[in-house]
């Protein structure tokens, strides 16, 4: 079982930060994940991990005290195949907010179309050990059938990966049909990914039209120190500015160290950018292009 979070992450402070956005723009949260209120909405037994209670409602009201208005509720891979969580966020959101399901190609038509209608715009491939994927669970066939699924939704597919796993998947679904968008800067290390065999990979994959990334994790890719991360966003951002895409990760489970601050994630996101246009594109324009 993976580690749980090391406590609720409730930032008392973040109140006192005003989050500078230009009135009128919607700002993004394109990752978090939503779990219980557990007496409406319960884990299954023996879940991939227990994270604690982190409903709807905590989320939204974090994001209004962030400035952010638009958000991509991310299906947490301990529900397994019950989406019931994330689609009640969904509806409770009146449209404000997009989801990201969990799917297998046999599932039924039907469901699909509540997703859809719900708000749900793509698929995620968990491809990592703690929950239950890994490099021997990169089923190209499967995968394919379950992008054949959705594509004529207009969904497209996020890939949660390692490294190297993430270069497999993306050459295993080369011209798959639908965006790709690579989850959590890949995991790559902050500290000499990019340089790596897999960073440098991922570089070119990003000259791509049909893949995205997301400039999230930072705390995960720094061991809890996520202004270290600063240099290998900015890297990617420049790599795809019209492709790139921001996210908390709240309420940040399965990691050893304290939760970051999302307020301050948020500043770095803005800072890697650089620039007011860069950041626009970060926090507004990409997203709403990919989750409409």
């Amino acid at each position: 079982m993976a580690e749980q979070s090391t406590g609720s992450n409730t930032q008392p402070d973040q109140a006192t930060h005003a989050a500078r956005h230009v009135d009128g723009d919607d700002i993004w949260d394109t990752h978090f994940h939503v779990f219980g209120p557990w007496d409406r909405y319960p884990l299954p037994p023996n879940p991939s991990y227990r994270p604690d209670e982190a409903p709807f409602d905590a989320t939204r009201a974090l994001h209004a005290r962030m400035g952010v208005t638009r958000g991509v509720i991310v299906h947490g891979a301990n529900y397994g195949a019950d989406h019931s969580a994330l689609l009640g966020a969904l509806t409770a959101s009146q449209g404000a907010y997009r989801g990201i399901a969990v799917i297998d190609p046999e599932i039924p038509e039907a469901t699909l179309r509540i997703m859809h209608d719900a708000g749900v715009r793509g698929i995620r491939f968990n491809v990592l050990a703690h929950l239950g994927g890994g490099a021997a669970h990169i089923d190209a066939g499967r995968m394919r059938a379950a992008i054949a699924r959705v594509a004529v939704l207009g969904w497209h597919v996020l890939v949660h990966a390692g490294p190297d796993d993430t270069i497999a998947v993306l050459e295993a679904l080369d011209g798959c049909g639908v965006p790709m968008v690579v989850d959590h800067m890949a995991r790559l290390p902050a500290d000499g990914g990019l340089r790596t065999r897999a960073g440098q990979a991922l570089l070119r994959w990003l000259g791509s039209t049909d893949v995205w990334i997301k400039v999230s994790g930072a705390d995960r890719v720094t061991q809890g120190q996520p202004e270290q991360a600063i240099e290998q966003m900015r890297a990617l951002i420049a790599a795809a500015p019209d492709r790139v895409l921001w996210g908390s990760d709240f309420p940040h489970v399965n990691i050893k160290y304290a939760a970051p601050n999302d307020v301050a994630l948020l500043d770095l996101a803005r800072r890697a950018c650089g620039d007011a246009a860069t950041a626009r594109a970060l926090l507004t324009d990409n997203p709403a292009r990919l989750y409409a």
